[in-house]
């Protein structure tokens, strides 16, 4: 429509808005209804996606939409309805989207195969493409052998053994940053970042290979392992002041020196021995 049928065709409905819906909805006028104008801009640049990637192949052309949440909610299907609908018609090109479950919360046993909306003559269906990374095998990530990947092991369906490999790996490529991104991730899995560094300080000190590594220095440096040293001293002192009278500045200064493993050398001594010197041998 040119431009002056198109000013007269808006002025004509917005006049009567009643009457237009009664010419072209075939709305009668004896039926009672309130109409309202509403605004004619259709703003689709108001949602943000999370990712949303145009990828080409030698056979097609289609785009890639990601949504991550760290606990499910009903509300999040109809995010992801609405994102792709914006999508589309922002680009009017074919969309992949996936729903990425960063945890087990508040995840259904079954989720919906597909999200349908009806409203009027409109109706629409979106493919779910539900990803659960706790079904994810970590093998899977240590394949690639992508240290960019590495992070996420801990919210995947990891081994010990598993998790031992992706710390080795981020020791080799010595980066500070991969390794605060998968703490943060592992924050989601174990219910605080605190309690992550604290399995991971336990499956180090555990594991000889991983003693002398960089990430074992980071956990030094953010006070992991130094508050699990302190801990194991403050036991043994306990134990020993308990069996063998308060103890000398020279026995305190070699528990303040002592590792891990020596610590618990002594604190299984300690149980049996007869002397304070026995039990620190």
């Amino acid at each position: 429509m040119t431009k002056p049928y198109d000013q007269a065709f808006k002025l004509l409905t917005e006049e009567d808005p009643r009457a237009t819906l009664a010419l072209f909805a075939g709305i009668p006028l004896t039926v009672s209804m309130d109409v309202r104008v509403l605004d004619r801009e259709v703003n689709l640049s108001a949602l943000q996606v999370d990712n949303l990637y145009r990828c080409r192949t030698a056979d097609a052309e289609f785009l890639v939409h990601i949504e991550a949440v760290t606990r499910f909610r009903t509300a999040a299907l109809e995010r992801q309805f609405d994102y792709v609908q914006a999508i589309v018609a922002k680009y009017r090109m074919a969309c992949r989207s996936y729903l990425v479950l960063l945890t087990e919360k508040g995840v259904p046993k079954v989720l919906p195969r597909t999200i349908r909306r009806v409203h009027g003559d409109y109706e629409a269906v979106l493919r779910l493409r539900a990803v659960r990374l706790w079904r994810i095998p970590a093998a899977r990530i240590l394949r690639l052998e992508s240290a960019q990947l590495l992070p996420w092991i801990p919210l995947l369906r990891a081994s010990t053994e598993e998790m031992e490999e992706a710390m080795r790996r981020l020791d080799a490529v010595d980066e500070n940053a991969l390794r605060t991104r998968l703490f943060l991730l592992g924050g989601l899995r174990y219910g605080s970042k605190e309690a992550f560094l604290q399995r991971l300080d336990h499956m180090i000190i555990t594991e000889e290979i991983l003693k002398d590594s960089s990430t074992y220095q980071y956990l030094i440096e953010k006070g992991v392992v130094q508050g699990r040293l302190a801990a194991r001293r403050e036991d043994l002192g306990r134990l020993l002041a308990r069996r063998f009278g308060p103890l000398p500045a020279g026995t305190q200064r070699k528990l303040n020196t002592a590792t891990i493993e020596e610590l618990d050398r002594w604190f299984d001594r300690a149980l049996d021995a007869t002397s304070l010197k026995d039990a620190l041998k």
